[in-house]
């Protein structure tokens, strides 16, 4: 047991190290978010073909997000902060519409493919895979198709936004490129942002708050930056590693069992294309009228993760600060909801409407 689990760990490094490398060969072409596309695509690759079978376990996952956050929180100044107060209309008013967006695309879904109405409508709401999961457990949902269909949705908008905005506007130059500290390093600063992420994550675990890893981190470190204290970047090294581990582990999600229906995987694949499709067609249409610049709009409304949307805008040189909001008032928004709308339609559902 102890050599297969010794193999099973050195495989897993093999993996990372792999995958950093990948990162690394993407930096060279000049791909965006190199560190985080390039492990993804390798490792769903390795996965789905069968060359990679050792799991990766989710507790990788909360390094990273813990790490992203508190770097975003960085961007969280007091003027910043003024601008999101004085969008608080315009940031609920895009959620409701990516909401209704995704209501649409269910029922596209549940048109062509085998999936009852709550399953389907799971499949698109936008939350996370791993709270999407539970809740297709607690229903008794296809828990596969739902995992499959959220991590999809995920892993298009990180990849085909950050490449379209990528191919629109060019090279970001070093100052989008640089996510962390090139200088001198002040240890001292670096030690109070990680702290700060780490307490945020803890104190949003214990008051059992949804995604507490990022959220927490992202609240706390974003506290702390805004109050004047001495908080500092991390080493972009730092910054590297954190988009390796969580590109890996979204890749390692999309394994071979998962595509065993092709027509069902290719449905669902075309859906989250639509929704994406949707959503940034109806971000530029907002920006027209909110006088913001598209590519902002487009991030914000964006039906992907708030920690790779705020990789992207870091990473592309747009306000951080605005498109973090927009995704998290969304989250805020359907996160604590996604179980009471699948109630409903189980429920619509049983009675035959």
């Amino acid at each position: 047991m102890m050599v297969m689990d010794l193999s099973g760990l050195v495989r897993l490094l093999a993996l990372y190290g792999c995958c950093f490398a990948t990162g690394w060969l993407f930096v060279a072409i000049g791909m965006p978010l190199p560190y985080m596309i390039g492990p993804l695509l390798l490792t769903a690759t390795l996965y789905i073909t069968g060359r990679m079978k050792t799991p990766i376990s989710a507790r990788t996952r909360p390094y990273g997000q813990m790490i992203i956050a508190s770097t975003v929180g960085l961007a969280f100044t007091p003027a910043a902060l003024l601008v999101i107060l004085e969008m608080g209309l315009e940031i609920v008013g895009l959620a409701v519409l990516t909401g209704l967006c995704a209501l649409f695309v269910s029922l596209l879904l549940k048109r062509f493919t085998r999936l009852d109405y709550s399953t389907a409508l799971l499949c698109t709401l936008p939350t996370s895979p791993v709270e999407a999961a539970v809740i297709a457990e607690r229903f008794g949902l296809d828990k596969g198709v739902v995992v499959l269909s959220q991590t999809i949705r995920i892993a298009s908008v990180v990849v085909i936004i950050p490449i379209a905005l990528y191919v629109a506007d060019g090279c970001p130059g070093s100052a989008g490129r640089t996510l962390g500290a090139t200088g001198a390093l002040d240890i001292g600063g670096i030690a109070l942002l990680g702290v700060s992420a780490l307490a945020g994550a803890m104190l949003f675990k214990w008051l059992r708050l949804p995604n507490p890893y990022f959220f927490g981190a992202l609240l706390i470190s974003a506290a702390v930056s805004s109050s004047g204290l001495p908080v500092a970047p991390y080493p972009s090294l730092v910054l590297a590693m954190a988009q390796v581990v969580l590109g890996t582990w979204l890749g390692s999600v999309f394994t071979r069992e998962l595509f065993v229906e092709m027509k069902l995987t290719f449905s669902i694949i075309l859906s989250m294309l639509l929704f994406l499709l949707l959503t940034s067609m109806m971000a530029v249409a907002f920006a027209g009228l909110t006088g913001l610049p598209w590519e902002v709009m487009v991030l914000s409304a964006a039906p992907g993760g708030v920690t790779e949307m705020a990789l992207t805008a870091q990473f592309l040189g747009y306000s951080v600060a605005v498109i973090v909001s927009f995704q998290i008032v969304r989250i805020c928004i359907f996160m604590p909801g996604v179980h009471g709308f699948i109630a409903l339609a189980r429920r619509l559902e049983t009675r035959g409407a």
